[in-house]
């Protein structure tokens, strides 16, 4: 269940303890030893009568605030089959995908997951364990947004989630626009227990999530006054190669994409680890057109258009895509000490570790560069434009055994297609490693009868270090293969006669040069969090409905992230990478006040004010009010209203900048041009043709180019204003029934640019029309020319008009304005099935109504509302039935997302639309050329509790065996976002309490 309302009981301490008990589907004191006796617990009843929940920091005594509060229980997480909090989170409707750890190579903040409330990214959305902050993560999202690890959070000590959909700026601070979600530990723990899962896939044989977890603790704190307990979870998830996945994409990828599996070269190019003395090539002066052969000795020889060449296996030990390997170790400990009469004594520290790798793959070959060179910025280069070819062989090279006919063509000069095995399967790829931690003591009591205080120090940090084998160090590149020479005639670039590397042997020698070539390089990062808090609370004074309850505290904040980048990539020497560097530090100062007044019996007012006071920025005050109105017994009405308030980051108003690749990029000019060259090569009836259509179909429709995102020490701060309205109806004792509004218009949005968009764009640099390009069109030329090839060409021949995009320059801006709204809805009904148990059936659903951006007062609301459009569904829905029979509860659990169109945006559907039946100017499946279809699963999850020691799982996730459709504009080409790629897919549960 993913929220729980229920009917509203006169409060007194025990009703009022059995209501908190239904509100969170679990106890929020009392632990796993709730066998206590009666006297006990009415003892502790008093305690349990006023609480404090997720967006207060005054204690309540009824189950209710004017605030939405979702409330997810240990015991909901595993029915809807959850294992890791993100999952957790994928199955919430208010929440949106975030990024995902797997998935999350070469983002700038690999190895980590984000929580993404209402779709304004993680920097709207706040974490909290306990009710505290935790350290950002060392490595911010697109080198900009700073943001919680979820994955980082203890999965084995949470008892429950509480999601605040609603504005808390002036109760938590200033990212918490979107809202809050607070993961709840055990309080306290006895005993000892062990818990293991496994998930396996039906159609992805590698996939695995492995979990293990223990438990334990001992001390009771009222009879032994202290109580300490410790929880350690362990979780890998098993890498994804290639080779199990290269087949398994959505139809219509290989539709777009022809060439791929054949290009694979399986069972046809030389096997992985068998030499191949690879292919030369060079253009014809007069034609422009490529020439190519097999180097003597070849086993492997291909013939096509261009001549012959020998072909390899593409190795299917590739991870980068599918998935990488994770493993996680949380370790969670917390303690609680009673000191005399009034006063409690608690400490928590957690430590997480994650060590994520993926294996890039085939070897990397030596590819003369005939098109795009490799281009990128870099930190001490500034805004030159750092590009990089591989060098050609001379005609005097020892290794250049072309034929005389091939160097002829251009003075002795030619290309060579070489792969380099020299190293092996294993050096190329990527690894993530994160080491975060919390440590925070604190005290609590009480003064008086009826005031409670509180305060904590806590220290936080992440370590995060990115190790990359992927790029070319020139240096190292022309240690193996230089000292270069320039070749007069051409301007090209000639490697060594007699270079240190070897071509035509496998050795240690030829290895270690290449590892020098394509060496592996750090890129670490450090954030520390330093947070003193304090707050009292209780009651100013009676009026006649009740006591006006009041609380009173302080922040102070020490915030420090360091990026010291790449010294070889800063100075331009590792390709592709620019040695992005973030240095600052800052203190920020908050006071806070609340109060809850009881204005009539039925009328209740809550208001918060927080004043926050960062660096550079004038005091900013953040109110909010609340309202909730008992109309009847059976109706609540509430409302808030809030203010939001964000700070730039040291990402996006410091020094420093943003230096990387930007891939994805869409060159509507380059993408049309090669496209219409590629169709007519396609209609031939020669193979040749077919075979370089196919190849060249779609290439240029997304590009990988240099980025630079320079900051903007002229930002100002966000703002925002938050309001909901909504009601909680309880018809009956077994029904309740919740529908709130919620609306978000941030102004002053800071983004970062949106090259898909020319106005973000401040200057662009392109590539001049390369070799490659000018083969093309000789190629179409000769195909128009021979009547045997059938195709009917027109009179002027399609060509290319520029070069493609090499490079592109932007900076962060205040977007203007953004405005969300939308509707939460809630049903929980629960059914007595008399012997046969008890029935719980819930429905939550969030149905948007707005997305729109005000770009500037000339463009003013330029795309429109975006709800419908691509990424924006209009409708996000769940579904559970939970049966509970004896020691046996079955579980059924649907997700649900609605359609969209293709296109992001108004502006973008002029070419992307039903009638050209495309989606970022690729073609989607001719069955959906109407938009996004819908999409949901269900799982079906069993437990079954013999005694009080074992417990024993099992769920069977995407029970009907639903598969991703295509998708162009996703990550690996389908709809895996929310659609999951591994089929149906069973996890089994085992669990012993001791």
């Amino acid at each position: 269940m993913l929220n729980a309302r229920h009917r509203r009981i006169p409060a007194t301490p025990l009703s009022v303890a059995l209501g908190l008990a239904l509100a969170v589907s679990g106890p929020a004191f009392a632990q796993d030893d709730d066998t206590a006796t009666d006297a006990k617990s009415k003892a502790n009843a008093t305690e349990l009568a006023r609480v404090q929940v997720t967006g207060s920091n005054i204690r309540r005594s009824d189950v209710e605030t004017s605030s939405p509060v979702q409330v997810i229980s240990k015991q909901d997480i595993e029915n809807m089959g959850a294992r890791t909090l993100l999952q957790v989170l994928d199955n919430l409707p208010a929440a949106r995908p975030g990024q995902q750890d797997s998935r999350s190579l070469f983002t700038g903040s690999d190895g980590a997951s984000q929580a993404n409330l209402r779709g304004l990214g993680a920097q709207g959305t706040l974490v909290l364990l306990n009710g505290r902050r935790l350290s950002y993560y060392g490595a911010p999202a697109g080198f900009q947004t700073q943001f919680v690890n979820i994955d980082a959070i203890p999965a084995a000590a949470i008892e429950r989630m509480e999601v605040l959909t609603d504005g808390a700026s002036a109760v938590y601070g200033t990212d918490a626009v979107a809202g809050v979600i607070n993961v709840i530990t055990k309080q306290s723990y006895q005993g000892a227990e062990v818990n293991i899962t496994a998930d396996r896939s039906s159609r992805i044989d590698s996939y695995g999530e492995q979990q293990g977890s223990i438990t334990a603790g001992f001390g009771d704190l009222d009879e032994d006054r202290y109580n300490i307990y410790a929880s350690v979870n362990l979780y890998r998830r098993n890498a994804i190669p290639l080779s199990d996945f290269y087949d398994k994409r959505p139809s219509q990828y290989y539709v777009n994409n022809p060439n791929y599996i054949t290009n694979l070269r399986l069972g046809t190019g030389s096997k992985p680890g068998v030499f191949n003395p690879g292919s030369y090539f060079a253009f014809d002066p007069t034609t422009n057109a490529l020439v190519r052969e097999a180097a003597p000795g070849c086993n492997n020889v291909l013939s096509d258009a261009a001549g012959t060449r020998c072909i390899w296996e593409t190795w299917m030990n590739r991870e980068i895509d599918a998935g990488a390997k994770t493993e996680r170790a949380t370790a969670y400990i917390s303690s609680h000490f009673l000191i005399g009469d009034t006063t409690e004594a608690f400490a928590e520290v957690t430590y997480t570790d994650i060590d994520l790798t993926a294996n890039g793959g085939t070897p990397s070959a030596y590819n003369t560069t005939t098109g795009n060179p490799s281009s990128w910025y870099s930190r001490n280069t500034g805004n030159v434009v750092n590009q990089f070819l591989t060098p050609y062989l001379g005609p005097n090279n020892v290794y250049n055994l072309a034929s005389p006919e091939l160097k002829a063509l251009m003075g002795g000069v030619v290309g060579l297609n070489y792969l380099m095995q020299d190293v092996g399967a294993n050096h190329f790829g990527q690894r993530n490693t994160d080491q975060s931690y919390r440590v925070l003591a604190g005290l609590r009591g009480s003064l008086g009868e009826d005031w409670n205080w509180e305060t904590a120090f806590a220290t936080a940090g992440t370590h995060s270090v990115t190790y990359q084998t992927v790029n070319v160090n020139l240096d190292g590149f022309e240690r193996a293969f230089g000292p270069y020479t320039i070749d007069p005639g051409t301007g090209r670039v000639i490697i060594s006669d007699n270079p240190a590397y070897q071509f035509g042997v496998i050795s240690e020698a030829n290895a270690q040069l290449i590892r020098e070539a394509y060496p592996t390089f750090d890129i670490q990062s450090w954030t520390r969090l330093h947070t003193l808090d304090g707050k009292i609370e209780g009651p100013l004074f009676s009026m006649p409905a009740g006591d006006v309850r009041a609380a009173f505290g302080f922040n102070a904040t020490r915030e420090t992230f360091y990026t010291p980048g790449n010294e070889d990539a800063a100075n331009g020497l590792i390709t592709q990478q620019g040695g992005s560097w973030f240095d600052g530090k800052r203190n920020t100062y908050a006071l806070f006040a609340e109060a809850v007044a009881p204005l009539t019996d039925k009328l209740e007012l809550d208001a918060a004010l927080r004043v926050d006071k960062y660096p550079n920025f004038s005091a900013n005050l953040a109110p909010k009010i609340g309202l909730k109105y008992q109309v009847l017994p059976q109706l609540l009405l509430r409302g808030t209203y809030s203010e939001g308030f964000r700070a730039p980051s040291l990402a996006e108003a410091g020094t420093g900048g943003v230096f990387a690749q930007l891939g994805g990029f869409e060159d509507d000019i380059r993408c049309d041009e090669t496209n219409a060259i590629a169709n007519l090569l396609r209609q031939s009836n020669r193979p040749g043709d077919v075979d370089l259509g196919n190849s060249l179909l779609n290439s240029d429709c997304s590009r990988t180019v240099a980025r630079m995102t320079q900051p903007n020490q002229d930002l100002k701060p966000e703002k925002a204003k938050i309001s909901t309205l909504g009601f909680v109806y309880e018809p009956a004792s077994w029904m309740s029934i919740s529908a709130d509004y919620w609306f978000i218009y941030r102004r002053n949005e800071i983004a970062a640019p949106d090259y898909s968009k020319e106005q973000d764009i401040l200057s662009m640099t392109r590539n001049p029309i390369s070799d490659n390009d000018r083969a093309n069109e000789a190629a179409l030329a000769q195909m128009c020319a021979d009547p045997a090839s059938g195709v009917s060409c027109p009179g002027a021949l399609p060509g290319y008009s520029v070069g493609n995009v090499a490079a592109v320059v932007g900076q962060y801006k205040n977007q203007g304005r953004t405005l969300v709204d939308g509707f939460d809805i809630d049903a929980r009904s629960r059914f007595s099935l008399g012997d046969w148990g008890s029935l719980n059936v819930g429905m939550a659903a969030t149905i948007a109504r707005r997305k729109e951006a005000y770009i500037n007062d000339e463009d003013r609301w330029y795309y429109g509302n975006t709800i419908g459009y691509y990424g924006n569904p209009r409708l996000r829905a769940t579904l559970n039935a939970d049966w509970n029979y004896k020691q046996v509860t079955t579980s059924f659990f649907i997700n649900y997302v609605g359609t969209t169109k293709w296109a992001w945006d108004r502006v973008d559907a002029e070419d992307n639309n039903p009638e050209t039946c495309t989606a970022g100017s690729l073609p989607v499946n001719p069955a959906q050329c109407d938009g996004v279809p819908s999409w949901w699963t269900a799982n079906l999850s069993v437990g079954w509790r013999p005694d009080d020691h074992w417990s024993l799982g099992f769920t069977v996730k995407n029970l009907f065996n639903r598969l991703p459709f295509y998708d162009p504009n996703s990550f690996l080409g389908d709809s895996s976002d929310y659609a999951s790629i591994f089929g149906r897919s069973y996890s089994l549960q085992v669990g012993y309490k001791f």
